[in-house]
């Protein structure tokens, strides 16, 4: 039998107190153009965009005859598709270095060494919108196809994907539960603002619920995960934020790029974490009688991965102890799932849960979870999860609840994103306190490559005991580089307005 997995996500620490960005510019391409010019020299038109664009033009004028008479027109077009338009991309190559573009012909002589001209990401953007409705999609996926590249779309629907050139003309997805795929390649993404997905019926018609039991699914669940998921280590780039409100004010955002050493799902080994490089702002607005920490940040949202670590409502041994119900089968992004409801019905142990599990119909892997502690486990939550708190304070854990997804690369299911969302409430007659605390810790996988590696070094990976808002530092403007990252919401960005990071 399985040694139990307790999912004892955040340690939260109370202590009592006084009362009281933009993004890094991306590639030079993204800018957009309008220009309508008919039978014009080449040199001509490349003036107009230079004026327009504010860049310069580089060429070798044997290879280029800037003379020679051309026709071009687009209105709001990206440089991209301008220069696309102009230069044939399987002749010629286009290289950017700060504001100048370079021009050149492409290479047929394959032993010719690549230009020392540094990278310059592309910065793919935009907002996801309900074409019926007009109301934004949260937490779509936006990722190219085949590779392991992606990001999720914000609260308020808008996303923002860093691309290598040479993905610009790979198949950009974007994908959202209860909406039709939307498909293009990379570089009209630089021509688009806003993208419009189609509601779609998620239920699968004339195919019965009844086609499997509910134990027979969790059986074949177990049964295939050695085939399902990597029985490699992989090293993994992830993007963490962990927001804390109070009473719907944000108070504190902190964030990270960290890597993940994830472990076979084959082994028992652990998976780790390790920071690259954070920022916080600790005094977003400031904090009225109490100060709430969360203590194992990243090393706990790791944890989140229920097939890794066999959560209790998987593991066989625990299935008595829960009630399981097929309740529906339903397209989650173009995968046919099967819908498996769960909920405790023993109070035997904690935590208890009660959710849903996606499983894909062909593979039985578990595509996507979301899951809460119900009523008992709440009740019992804050004698485990609250480890400090001042005298004279009342503190109630109120809502715990979880979010995992996986992505499919190479024909295995790997972690993609997780979330955790907890909510306090906090009372103190003698302080006159009567507040609501909401901490939100959201991680995005990235990108995942193949990796010898087995461990980091012990003063590189967080604990369970670190405090992730005391290890990171000051903010910068142009922090983030290439690094893809959840694009921070209107409320964040409003509450960063007046206020500097630290």
């Amino acid at each position: 039998m399985r040694k139990n997995t307790f999912l004892i996500l955040l340690a939260i620490l109370l202590v009592r107190v006084p009362s009281a960005a933009q993004q890094q510019d991306g590639s030079v391409f993204e800018r957009r153009v309008t220009i309508d010019q008919t039978n014009q020299p080449l040199s001509s038109v490349l003036d107009q965009i230079s004026w327009q664009a504010g860049v310069y033009f580089s060429y070798n004028a044997t290879i280029l005859n800037a003379d020679k008479k051309t026709s071009v027109y687009a209105e709001n077009k990206s440089l991209f598709t301008v220069l696309n338009q102009l230069f044939n991309p399987a002749k010629y190559k286009l290289s950017e270095l700060k504001n100048q573009i370079i021009i050149s012909q492409i290479e047929t002589n394959k032993s010719v060494k690549n230009d020392t001209i540094p990278i310059k990401y592309f910065f793919l953007s935009g907002k996801i919108t309900d074409k019926k409705k007009g109301t934004p999609i949260r937490y779509a996926t936006i990722s190219i196809a085949q590779k392991p590249i992606g990001t999720i779309s914000n609260y308020d629907g808008d996303f923002l994907l860093k691309v290598r050139p040479e993905n610009m003309y790979d198949t950009v997805v974007i994908s959202c539960m209860g909406y039709g795929r939307f498909i293009l390649p990379a570089y009209k993404i630089l021509d688009e603002d806003n993208f419009l997905l189609n509601p779609i019926s998620i239920r699968i018609k004339e195919v019965k619920v009844t086609a499997t039991t509910p134990h027979e699914l969790l059986k074949k669940i177990r049964e295939n995960i050695q085939k399902n998921y990597s029985d490699k280590t992989e090293l993994m780039t992830a993007f963490y934020r962990e927001t804390i409100q109070q009473d719907n004010k944000y108070i504190s955002v902190s964030e990270a790029v960290m890597e993940v050493l994830k472990a076979p799902y084959t082994k028992l080994r652990n998976d780790v974490v390790k920071l690259i490089k954070g920022r916080k702002s600790p005094d977003v607005q400031p904090i009225q009688w109490i100060n709430l920490k969360l203590q194992g940040g990243p090393f706990s949202i790791v944890k989140l991965d229920i097939v890794k670590r066999m959560e209790r409502f998987i593991e066989e041994d625990f299935e008595p102890l829960y009630e399981y119900k097929i309740s529906d089968e339903v397209w989650y992004k173009n995968y046919q799932v099967y819908v498996l409801e769960f909920r405790a019905v023993s109070n035997l142990g904690f935590p208890n849960f009660t959710g849903k599990l996606f499983v894909d119909r062909e593979t039985f892997a578990i595509v996507f979870a979301e899951f809460k502690m119900n009523k008992n486990s709440l009740r019992e939550a804050k004698n485990t999860m609250i480890r400090k708190k001042p005298s004279g304070v009342k503190a109630k854990i109120s809502a715990v609840e979880y979010r995992v997804s996986y992505q499919k690369f190479k024909g295995k299911w790997h972690l993609a994103t997780a979330r955790s969302s907890i909510k306090i409430k906090v009372k103190s007659r003698h302080d006159k306190i009567n507040s609501e605390f909401k901490s939100v810790s959201d991680m995005l996988i990235t990108t995942i490559q193949p990796t010898q590696l087995k461990r980091f070094k012990r003063n590189e990976s967080f604990s369970s005991h670190d405090i992730f808002v005391e290890m990171i530092d000051n903010y910068d403007e142009q922090f983030w580089g290439n690094y893809n990252i959840i694009k921070p919401n209107e409320n964040l960005r409003n509450a960063f307005k007046n206020r500097k990071m630290h």
